[in-house]
């Protein structure tokens, strides 16, 4: 399974920690972000097996990438995270068909992602996420106890 994360902040990071998590080493982990730093401090603690950095904004340029990454398919499950507006197609492209977009991010326009799926015909399942689901809490503590180059890094970010 290949997944990218759009946004290497804190949502971006607890997502590719759970993904590096389930996946263990039977997938590929892409994080997307416009800023380097942000990018080269989740390369270090080993949350992405490729950081790229884009525009998320570019929504071909973004696919372009991906495919470069992986060297020709597009994702299995995209997360966007990106806290800018107009980063749907980004996630729409670089998803392959049958694939999943969560949508956590509520710079979404959800009426721009329904409509850009249809306008570039992509069959792809599009889930939204609200800020919720229960244990999440408990999932997110369990990461940072567990995950102690994570843990740093949130430490270092955001105390």
């Amino acid at each position: 399974m290949t997944v990218a994360v759009l946004g290497a902040g804190k949502s971006g990071a607890l997502c590719l920690a759970q993904a590096r998590r389930s996946l263990e080493s039977r997938g590929k982990l892409l994080a997307l972000d416009i800023s380097q730093k942000a990018l080269d401090a989740l390369s270090a603690i080993g949350l992405c097996d490729e950081a790229l950095k884009v525009d998320a904004t570019q929504g071909v340029d973004v696919m372009e990438a991906v495919q470069k990454a992986t060297g020709g398919p597009l994702c299995d499950l995209v997360v966007n995270c990106a806290s800018v507006g107009n980063t749907e197609m980004a996630s729409l492209l670089s998803v392959k068909d049958g694939g999943t977009v969560i949508f956590f991010s509520m710079a979404t326009s959800f009426t721009t992602a329904a409509l850009g799926a249809e306008g570039v015909g992509k069959d792809v399942t599009m889930l939204v996420g609200n800020g919720y689901v229960p244990g999440h809490a408990a999932l997110t503590l369990d990461l940072l106890r567990t995950e102690p180059s994570l843990r740093q890094l949130f430490e270092a970010r955001y105390v």
